[in-house]
């Protein structure tokens, strides 16, 4: 019989390396956020949101092996990720949309960019960037099934990278939640890059 070209643990391999990924752009992001002390705005923070998801999906294949329905989720998180930084992008290149009163307008407006740069795009772009890859890169490991066979015997490191994923994972989910109760509290997100500090009101 053949030997596939994408085996059940390449495969599991090629989900952990994507994983710390987006681990990394999510710590990079805490990075810069903290760095430059601009805070991210609500579109910002659903963008983080659909990297978890993606994160998670790319976690449940390393776990219990890659299946289809487990891409499914990285693809559902990536084209809501997706659709969230095409919007904003598209916000701050339109001049007849004010992003400071969050209102269309009937004159031409000039829209700066949210935050600083990064490598001479924004973060929003970025996240198109980030999103636009992970489709494609889930799109075509897809192509190939033999990833989709059994494993009569699977190796103990697999164990290990399973647990090290769950740990990482868990920890960004947990400080995503609680650093995004603490700028908006149970409300509306302020999009003027300030917190709300409502925890100690």
């Amino acid at each position: 019989m053949k030997e596939p070209i994408l085996t059940p643990e390449a495969a599991r391999v090629l989900n952990f390396v994507g994983l710390l990924c987006l681990i990394g752009v999510l710590v990079g992001a805490y990075i810069y956020q903290f760095s430059y002390r601009e805070l991210p705005c609500t579109r910002c923070l659903l963008q983080r949101l659909a990297m978890l998801g993606l994160a998670f999906g790319a976690a449940l294949n390393l776990t219990f092996g890659p299946q289809p329905r487990y891409y499914g989720l990285c693809l559902v998180s990536a084209v809501f990720g997706l659709g969230v930084a095409v919007r904003q992008t598209l916000l701050h290149i339109n001049p007849y949309f004010d992003t400071d009163t969050g209102q269309p307008t009937l004159e031409v407006t000039t829209n700066p960019p949210f935050g600083s740069p990064v490598f001479g795009l924004d973060l929003y772009v970025w996240g198109v960037v980030v999103f636009a890859t992970a489709i494609l890169a889930i799109g075509i490991a897809l192509m190939f099934r033999g990833q989709f066979e059994p494993v009569e015997e699977e190796p103990e490191w697999f164990g290990r990278l399973a647990a090290i994923a769950g740990i990482l994972l868990l920890a960004m989910a947990s400080v995503e939640t609680i650093s995004t109760l603490l700028e908006c509290g149970l409300g509306d997100c302020p999009n003027d890059g300030s917190w709300n500090w409502w925890a100690f009101h």
